[in-house]
């Protein structure tokens, strides 16, 4: 880094300068706001708090520094997530005392009352605004100003600083920082649908005021004097890098900001730098912008589809070589290079060959871009993405004949297994969950680490996901039937969660439902209030059985499960299976079969025509037999759930009962 400073003490000479030569205001002015956000891609919050900070911005035009700061465990990448932290973060959120994230500090000041942690500089998201205010009305001691330029072929920034002391600062030294910050940076990140104007086309989210560097160093250089009419001007010279840890720098999206503090804390003001591009000689500078209008399968079983992009040339020359891509999810873009001659303001298509995608949910993403190795440089790429939307597909043949799912050996928050989908229009967090939150053994009975969830506690009434599975094949098999797990609390015992088992033998495009359990009858514990989530016990868990013999014969048969939000709290399912059954009828709904009483405790009434009975346990083990008879001892039973399967001539029943001393 290279640096010219020069500083004039005397006020006469300094306001000479100044009126000369300078782009620094001399005029009194208030502080500006200076807020430092402390955030992370997994964090579900943090976008909330970006959308109150560019709120407080947008309020204040010209009064308000945004610097985002990816910094803490929320910000720790996971397998190939980008890596969006600097050296600089965890220093400067190590002097705030934050307590959560995200957490945002106003001019490094403490704010009696809206300190997150009690004491200390970090405040939640909620008080930003108030300390803001607070900061506005605030006389400064100096102002600050920065000019940047980027000369697009060397990559080398030079920023110019200035300042001016309209009053003595309490301090003699003061301390001025310079920060390097990009916008539109895409990546991950957790709860997007909190700041929806940030979602990309794609699915990502489109990060803004990421800090990528401090010219300055960790906690920037001496400023002195501060009496009134100094004068401080600095040039710095940064050549930007490629990337940091992987993230491409972006040039044309890059931005200065430049403060002034008394020393590692309490900024006194701040300001944002005027950026300019030094453009050599034969380069073009262009606008491509991608859009597209790829047909849709409307078929889960339509697998193959025909990649398509529509570029528009924004720009006020013509345009006779650009590049554009698709990628189809994470896998390797494809590229054409087009050396059609696109006039400004006209618009192409271009199509792709035809491509099989896999099974599951697909997003197919664009990119328009200038070609390399041209005169032609694209200077607005956040509008060169496209994106086809998510669209669900399975294999058009089936994957077995029956199947069982436990659920086991997938990645905590995994959206389904293996031949399986999830279908989740608003992106509720449903999901498979491992022993991370309820514990060990948070599967099926406690019999397993795994099961299925839909934390209905967080989501509204009506909204719904389904777990689908791919097609099975009942051609050859008769009396098919499924056995799955299932453990729900209800909120407030008025609430009215639904579990729907559906079967489709077109491909998705039509559904009956064979079975539905919904309020009470889905409720497998007390009531839970949905202000904490309801992680089952062993005891929590129920069975149920749902004939699938109308399907008997059926070479493509689709199985859903689909999750309906009524007001209560978290539902499970898991121990899944699809298979023959050697009975013929099962009837759980039968009313010539009365059972008393239920819950029992240690005699067991039944009236109804059946010529043996055999009760099992919630691991599907027989623990009481009998032949025909008007009450049964049950006395040696623990409590808890069972089957009971009344077997006649041609038929069998199978209730639920329970037993509760």
């Amino acid at each position: 880094m290279k640096k010219q400073t020069l500083t004039l003490l005397a006020l006469g000479l300094s306001s000479m300068m100044i009126g000369q030569t300078s782009f620094v205001s001399t005029t009194p002015e208030n502080r500006n706001i200076v807020l430092e956000e402390f955030t992370g891609i997994y964090c579900v919050n943090c976008p909330d708090g970006h959308l109150k900070a560019q709120q407080l911005h947008d309020a204040n035009p010209g009064d308000v520094v945004l610097i985002n700061i990816h910094t803490g465990s929320y910000a720790s990448p996971n397998g190939g997530d980008p890596d969006f932290r600097t050296s600089f973060g965890s220093a400067i959120a190590g002097q705030t005392n934050l307590a959560g994230y995200p957490a945002g500090t106003v001019n490094r000041h403490e704010f009696p009352g809206l300190q997150q942690n009690g004491t200390g500089t970090a405040m939640s998201r909620g008080d930003w605004q108030s300390a803001g205010n607070q900061i506005l009305p605030l006389p400064s001691c100096v102002n600050v100003a920065a000019e940047a330029t980027i000369d697009i072929s060397t990559r080398e920034l030079t920023v110019n600083v200035e300042a001016y002391y309209t009053d003595n600062s309490i301090a003699s030294t003061n301390k001025i920082h310079v920060a390097l910050l990009q916008n539109n940076v895409e990546g991950p990140q957790t709860g997007a649908s909190n700041n929806p104007t940030q979602v990309l086309p794609n699915g990502n989210y489109n990060h803004q005021h990421m800090l990528r560097h401090l010219l300055t160093g960790q906690w920037g250089e001496n400023v002195a004097p501060t009496t009134t009419g100094s004068f401080f001007q600095n040039t710095y010279n940064y050549t930007i890098p490629t990337n940091l840890a992987g993230v491409v720098y972006d040039l044309f999206n890059l931005e200065v900001a430049v403060f002034m503090s008394e020393g590692n804390q309490e900024i006194i003001n701040g300001d944002m730098g005027n950026m300019t591009h030094i453009v050599p000689p034969g380069v073009n500078l262009i606008d491509l912008s991608a859009a597209t209008n790829m047909t849709i399968p409307t078929s889960l079983c339509d697998n193959n589809i025909t990649p398509e992009i529509t570029v528009t040339n924004n720009s006020a020359i013509a345009v006779d070589t650009f590049e554009v891509s698709y990628t189809l999810n994470q896998n390797t873009p494809v590229t054409q290079a087009v050396y059609t001659a696109l006039a400004p303001g006209a618009n192409t298509t271009i199509t792709f060959p035809t491509t099989t995608v896999p099974s599951g949910e697909n997003t197919i993403t664009y990119s328009s871009d200038a070609l390399s190795g041209t005169s032609f440089i694209d200077n607005v790429p956040n509008n060169n993405l496209a994106s086809s939307g998510a669209f669900n597909t399975i294999s058009p043949t089936a994957f077995a004949t029956s199947h069982i799912e436990g659920f086991e050996g997938y990645a905590n928050q995994t959206p389904a297994p293996n031949n399986a989908l999830l279908i989740n229009p608003q992106g509720h967090r449903v999901f498979i969950i491992d022993a991370t939150w309820p514990g060990p053994n948070s599967g099926g009975y406690g019999n397993s680490q795994n099961s299925f969830r839909w934390q209905f506690c967080q989501m509204s009434a009506g909204e719904n996901a389904e777990l689908l599975f791919e097609k099975l094949d009942f051609s050859n098999s008769t009396g098919n039937q499924i056995t799955y797990s299932y453990a729900h609390a209800q909120a407030t015992g008025f609430d009215n969660n639904q579990l729907q088992l559906l079967v489709s033998t077109d491909c998705g495009s039509t559904w009956d439902l064979v079975s539905q359990l919904a309020g009470p009858n889905l409720a497998t514990t007390n009531p839970v209030s949905t202000s904490g989530n309801f992680y089952p016990n062993a005891s929590d868990w129920a069975t149920d059985i749902v004939d699938l013999s109308a399907y008997d014969g059926n070479s493509e048969v689709m199985i859903a499960f689909k999750g309906i939000c009524g007001g209560g709290n978290n539902l499970y399912i898991d121990d899944i299976e699809i298979n023959e059954s050697s009975t013929t009828t099962i009837n759980e709904s039968r009313d010539d079969i009365v059972i008393s009483p239920n819950p029992a405790k240690d005699i067991l009434n039944i009236k109804g025509a059946y010529s043996t009975v055999n009760i099992f346990n919630a691991f599907g083990q027989l623990v009481l037999s009998s032949e025909y008879t008007n009450s049964i001892n049950t006395s040696s039973l623990n409590n808890g759930i069972y089957l009971i399967k009344l077997s006649a001539e041609n038929r069998t029943t199978i209730k639920r009962i329970t037993i509760n001393r």
